[in-house]
């Protein structure tokens, strides 16, 4: 198995393939401040040619991570939610 580059450079698409959502989520995650823009040595952000971002994989990467860590944190709260709530009826 060939070792995958973490800083490789991807387009929405791109990481939308490998995090198994779409583009629009790419695009929310990035706004609210999960996926940041892949930046340069001297700190500024990365773009194609026409001026679409660029994400490195290890962002990708944690960024689904971590909200699949939220969903599954609120899933269990809900369930625990319901449980209760048939114990009291």
């Amino acid at each position: 198995m060939p070792d995958l580059d973490l800083n490789a450079l991807l387009t929405a698409k791109e990481a939308a393939g490998y995090a198994g959502v779409s583009i629009a989520v790419i695009c929310k995650w990035r706004d609210r401040g999960h996926l940041p823009v892949a930046t340069d040595g001297q700190g500024d952000e990365i773009r194609d040619e026409r001026g679409r971002p660029r994400y490195r994989l290890l962002d990708v990467a944690k960024a689904e991570n971590a909200t699949r860590q939220r969903g599954e944190k609120m899933a269990r709260r809900i369930t625990r939610r319901d449980a209760e709530q048939r114990l009291a009826a």
